[in-house]
């Protein structure tokens, strides 16, 4: 950035700006030989992860899904029907097992580790801060560039969101089952993310009579209590 200011420097007036965005290329892929004669354009994969907020307040990984197309161009959601992280690889010419596991390891990696960094923020806020008592974020999407180091494949986090990543899963879910593909995990862990969330709402406030309380295999329920927004009364037998 400071080379780019001075560079700049005699172009500024007093008063005048310019704005600098750091520009992430690419990765350079071994693609397949083209079926065709016709020269194959460099091309760019959009990784798209869906994070759940699991039971125990963990991150999870619930959906991954990729657009491709041209690198020169920009690379939204809606700009082309998803697939899985696989099929993309493949198209690009990823075909090492290794590779691709690390890939998607890496991937799980930062997109779990982006919801617990959101979720520990969270916890800091007031009620207030949050956007009320039971407001927080159950489902977040971290959307990647895949990129090369080196000769090395990274994935660069470009944005976090929820409705676009969510948009896009849910169509690649239904875009497999429709061609046969066994049912995934994303429904299964929408759904449990809600229910847990509405479960809370439920018992929160209660009163609870704990029947021999002053053992210490229930140390556990105190701690839940509190979590719950519960009042629990013990009762020692």
């Amino acid at each position: 950035v400071a080379a780019v200011a001075r560079a700049l420097g005699a172009w500024l007036h007093e008063e005048d700006g310019a704005l600098v965005e750091a520009l992430v290329p690419t990765a350079h892929l071994p693609v397949p030989p083209p079926r065709s004669p016709a020269p194959r354009l460099p091309m760019a994969l959009r990784v798209c992860a869906l994070v759940c907020r699991s039971w125990g307040n963990r991150p999870q990984l619930c959906q991954v899904a990729c657009t491709s197309g041209r690198a020169e161009a920009l690379l939204g959601h809606g700009a082309a029907l998803p697939q899985g992280l696989d099929s993309s690889l493949d198209q690009l010419g990823v075909v090492a097992p290794g590779q691709r596991q690390a890939l998607a390891t890496r991937l799980q990696v930062a997109s779990e580790a982006a919801m617990a960094a959101l979720m520990a923020t969270e916890a800091e806020l007031s009620p207030e801060q949050r956007g009320g008592p039971r407001a927080r974020t159950d489902l977040l999407g971290v959307d990647f560039l895949l990129a090369s180091v080196d000769d090395t494949l990274e994935l660069v986090a470009l944005a976090t969101n929820s409705h676009r990543c969510l948009e896009t899963c849910l169509l690649a879910e239904s875009m497999g089952r429709a061609v046969g593909q066994p049912h995934g995990d994303l429904p299964r862990v929408l759904a449990e993310a809600l229910l847990h969330q509405a479960q809370r709402h439920l018992v929160e406030g209660k009163d609870i009579l704990l029947i021999g309380a002053g053992g210490i295999s229930k140390g556990f329920v105190w701690e839940a209590a509190r979590d719950y927004g519960l009042r629990v009364s013990g009762a020692a037998v």
